[in-house]
């Protein structure tokens, strides 16, 4: 993959042409500034059970409903095509040919998940991806290189992995989701991989569950929206 020469004033104009990707929450959507944007990573983190994957298989569902092809990366075995099935049915969708449109990866270590970035370019059944999620993140960093021991090396790897990711997808107009556990610290749960993380994402997304349902949150402002999970994904 070639760079791109271009003036700053260029590459302003040919941003605010990228498109964006809907959430299927019109909620999440306004906080994000229109949904999940083509040409930058953003990262949706919370507990277990908070509705990460819920979430990114909405999303894939709907790039596929408004025509576009996802690379789905799964590091965790919780993809389920059937739950993708019910959504359609309980959004009045066809579900026939949607799911053909969305390329499922498993990935059981991080130099796979790397490496399904790195040739989605190259391979045919991916090149023409325009949404790529990874569901999630840094679970293959951190069984690999677990514990303070293996920081360094797996804050690099992740680094590396992030500046791909953000690389393709500026150069090539897709839009990735990333979804990430959490971690608890002194100031709460904040999302695995910390500011390695932080500064390749355009935008970080809290999921937490409460008596209302889930509540999506910028972390960075403040402002959240509330959201509910029925049969048709998350609302």
């Amino acid at each position: 993959m070639r760079g791109m020469d271009q003036t700053a004033d260029e590459a302003a104009r040919r941003v605010e042409n990228f498109p964006y990707f809907s959430s299927g929450s019109r909620g999440l959507d306004g906080l994000l500034g229109g949904g999940y944007r083509a040409g930058t990573l953003t990262e949706v983190f919370g507990e277990s059970n908070s509705g990460k994957t819920q979430l990114a298989m909405q999303a894939a569902l709907l790039a596929a409903q408004a025509g576009s092809k996802t690379l789905f990366v799964d590091t965790e075995g919780s993809f389920r095509p059937e739950r993708m099935e019910q959504m359609a049915s309980a959004r009045g969708l066809e579900i026939k040919g949607l799911l053909e449109r969305v390329v499922y990866v498993r990935s059981d270590s991080y130099t796979e998940q790397m490496d399904t970035v790195r040739r989605m370019g190259g391979r045919e059944a991916t090149a023409d991806c325009r949404f790529v999620v990874v569901d999630t993140l840094t679970r293959n960093f951190s069984v690999e290189l677990p514990g303070r021991s293996n920081l360094a090396d797996r804050q690099g790897a992740l680094n590396v992995h992030l500046s791909e990711m953000a690389r393709d997808a500026y150069l090539n107009e897709r839009a990735y989701l990333l979804t990430n556990r959490v971690t608890f610290g002194t100031v709460g749960a904040v999302s695995i991989g910390g500011t390695t993380v932080e500064q390749l994402v355009h935008a970080s997304v809290m999921l937490t569950r409460d008596r209302e349902g889930v509540r999506a949150a910028l972390p960075s402002s403040g402002r959240g929206v509330q959201m509910t999970i029925g049969a048709g994904g998350v609302d």
